[in-house]
C-alpha cells in the first residue's frame, strides 16, 4: 500500500515495488491518475493494482479503504506512507494558519492515521514492514519552510515510538529521508524560481540530483526480509548534502 502513489516519488515506489511481485494498493486524491498508474502496474508486471480514493488528513477516509483495501486483497504486508503537499516561501511570522494545519495534517496526522489504521491488520497476522517517507528537512531546517520542517520531523519520531511498540509483535517501521528528487514537486520549485537547481547541485558532494527510483530502491528493500533486522531507523539518500554546507 502506497499512499500518494499516483504520481512522483510514490509512483517509482509502487512501480519498484510491483517489479519484485507485490500486488499494489494506491491511497490517493487524485483516483483518476492513480487508477491509470494501477492499470499500468498490472499490464506491465502482472500483480494486481487498484486505487483508492483517500485524502489521508481524514481518519475516516483512512481508516475505510484500510478495510477496502485488504478485503480486496486479502491481507496487508507493506505500508509505505508517502503523500504529501509542498508549501515553500512564507517565513514563520508570515506563515497562514491554512498552509500550516493543511501541511500538518497531510503530512503528520496522515502518517499517523495510516501507521495506526494499517499496523492493526500487521498486527493482528504477526507480520509487516512501515516506511515512512520524511526528508532532510526533518533535521536540516529551511528557512520559509516551517510547516514542512516540523512535520517531517514529527515523522522522524513517530517512526521510532512505532518501531520500538511493535517490533516485537513481528511489525517493522522505518524511515526514508531523501535530500533533492527530482519530481514533478522539485520541476515547479526550480520552474517558479523558489529552488536554485544549479546552485544546490554545485554543493551536493555527488553533484546531481537524485532520481525517483534511486529512493524506491531503498524502499523496497527496507520492506523487504533482506531488511529483516532493520527497525526504528532512519535512512538519509541525500548525495551527502547534509555533510556538506548549503543554504
Amino acid at each position: 500500500m502506497v499512499t500518494g502513489g499516483s504520481q512522483g516519488l510514490g509512483r517509482a515506489i509502487a512501480r519498484e515495488l510491483a517489479e519484485v511481485g507485490a500486488d499494489i494498493a494506491i491511497f490517493d486524491v487524485d483516483v483518476e491518475r492513480g487508477e491509470q498508474v494501477a492499470s499500468e502496474l498490472s499490464a506491465s508486471t502482472g500483480v494486481r493494482g487498484r486505487c483508492y480514493r483517500v485524502d489521508v488528513s481524514d481518519s475516516a477516509q483512512v481508516d475505510d479503504a484500510f478495510e477496502r483495501a485488504v478485503r480486496d486483497f486479502g491481507r496487508l504486508e507493506i505500508l509505505v506512507n508517502n503523500a504529501g503537499v509542498a508549501h515553500v516561501g512564507a517565513q514563520t511570522q508570515d506563515t497562514t494558519n491554512e498552509h500550516w494545519r493543511r501541511t500538518i495534517a497531510v503530512m503528520q496526522d496522515g502518517v499517523f492515521y495510516c501507521m495506526r489504521g494499517g499496523s492493526r491488520y500487521m498486527l493482528a497476522q504477526g507480520r509487516g514492514s512501515i516506511v515512512n517517507v520524511s526528508s532532510i528537512r526533518g533535521f536540516a531546517p529551511k528557512p520559509g519552510r516551517i510547516a514542512y520542517c516540523a512535520a517531517k520531523a514529527a515523522v522522524l519520531m513517530m517512526t521510532k515510538v512505532a518501531a520500538a511498540e511493535w517490533g516485537p509483535k513481528g511489525v517493522r517501521v522505518n524511515a526514508v529521508a531523501p535530500g533533492f528528487v527530482q519530481t514533478s514537486m522539485w520541476e515547479w520549485g526550480v520552474t517558479s524560481g523558489v529552488v536554485d537547481e544549479d546552485a544546490l547541485i554545485n554543493v551536493v558532494p555527488a553533484r546531481r540530483i537524485a532520481q525517483p527510483q534511486e529512493v524506491a530502491k531503498l524502499v523496497a528493500f527496507l520492506c523487504s526480509d533482506a531488511a529483516g533486522y532493520i527497525t526504528g531507523s532512519v535512512n538519509v539518500i541525500d548525495g551527502g548534502a547534509t555533510i556538506a554546507t548549503f543554504a
